[in-house]
């Protein structure tokens, strides 16, 4: 991915999960953006583990909405754009929803990495997955033979 392909997707980032100005935000979930969640880069790692044909046609897409001037339009102007994919058949349709579905998801599921806990969860009441219960020890009886001869059935034998 090339540094405009990158301002691209952190721009369709904040398109799809923009900063909205509202006195009743305690959380600050109205004014965090996409972007600032991380997403634009997971998106770009996402698209780098596609196969070529698919990595090459977003890339291409990406070029596109840059020439369109994307990256110095007004938000609505943006949304509208991507919107306006559609009509340039189905190849853009389809990359214009999985750049705007990646963007959303990686925003609003991502933990951070610091803190394990995506900042917008609070707001949705979401604590966070639950982290895996820890081991019970085990323990071990061993298993004294009785008398000469003893013949015993096991999955494993530890000596």
């Amino acid at each position: 991915m090339n540094e405009i392909q990158r301002e691209v997707l952190r721009a369709i980032a904040d398109t799809v999960v923009p900063r909205i100005e509202r006195a009743d935000d305690p959380d600050g979930f109205w004014a965090r953006t996409g972007s600032a969640t991380g997403a634009p880069e997971a998106v770009a790692e996402a698209i780098e583990q596609m196969p070529a044909e698919q990595r090459d046609g977003l890339g291409r897409l990406l070029e596109g909405l840059a020439r369109m001037n994307f990256l110095t339009s007004s938000r609505r102007s943006r949304e509208q754009l991507l919107r306006n994919l559609a009509a340039l058949g189905a190849d853009a349709a389809a990359g214009g929803q999985a750049l705007v579905a990646l963007s959303l998801f990686f925003a609003y599921a991502m933990p951070d990495p610091e803190t394990g806990v995506n900042p917008f969860w609070r707001t949705f009441g979401y604590p966070g997955p639950r982290g895996l219960p820890k081991p019970a020890p085990k323990s071990v009886v061993p298993l004294v033979p009785e008398g000469d001869e003893a013949v015993y059935e096991a999955d494993a034998v530890v000596v």
